[in-house]
């Protein structure tokens, strides 16, 4: 099944394996690592701008059990990994891979690997000044449908929008994050 297609559509084909290279492996063409490297490159120049630090607001509503509050606080974006991901932490702290394109799946990527976990995939990509994520995810120990919805406002702002998908199927308002550059 998986390893038939990746065959079948010359995704894969046999090469000696880089551990060992008498020993023959399933590789990807070499003719096509140039390719993946500069499709990933074109996509992620679209978020270049988000490098730097940004002050931000978490805005979130009262439900039946809480008020509601807003957090705020500065993160840093970042490229990384050889500028095949954005990264982003706390400006002093450790930097966690973020947001990045695979090139295979034509697909933008979004991962949480901290408190709350799960990827996010958006298969259409950037259209205009936005995006939009969609996955399961784990929030806080919560298994949900997840919808995140970031706009690019301008060079110094931006913002995204969490939704949950309800039991009837409609999407609802969980919470929105604000950013603005720090200067």
């Amino acid at each position: 099944m998986l390893i038939e297609k990746l065959f079948a559509r010359g995704t894969m084909t046999m090469g000696p394996s880089r551990n060992d290279p008498e020993r023959q492996v399933g590789v990807f063409p070499p003719e096509l690592l140039p390719q993946l490297a500069a499709l990933r490159a074109a996509e992620l120049e679209k978020v270049r701008w988000l490098a730097g630090d940004w002050r931000y607001e978490n805005q979130v509503p009262a439900t039946r059990f809480s008020p509601a509050y807003t957090d705020a606080g500065i993160c840093r974006f970042s490229l990384c990994e050889n500028g095949a991901w954005i990264c982003s932490g706390a400006p002093q702290g450790p930097e966690r891979r973020n947001l990045t394109f695979d090139p295979l799946s034509r697909q933008w990527i979004y991962v949480l690997t901290q408190g709350s976990f799960g990827i996010l995939r958006s298969s259409v990509g950037w259209t205009g000044n936005s995006i939009v994520f969609t996955g399961m995810m784990t929030m806080v120990g919560i298994n949900c449908e997840w919808r995140m919805t970031w706009v690019k406002e301008s060079e110094e702002s931006f913002h995204f929008v969490n939704e949950e998908l309800g039991t009837g199927g409609d999407w609802q308002y969980v919470d929105e994050w604000r950013f603005r550059r720090v200067t």
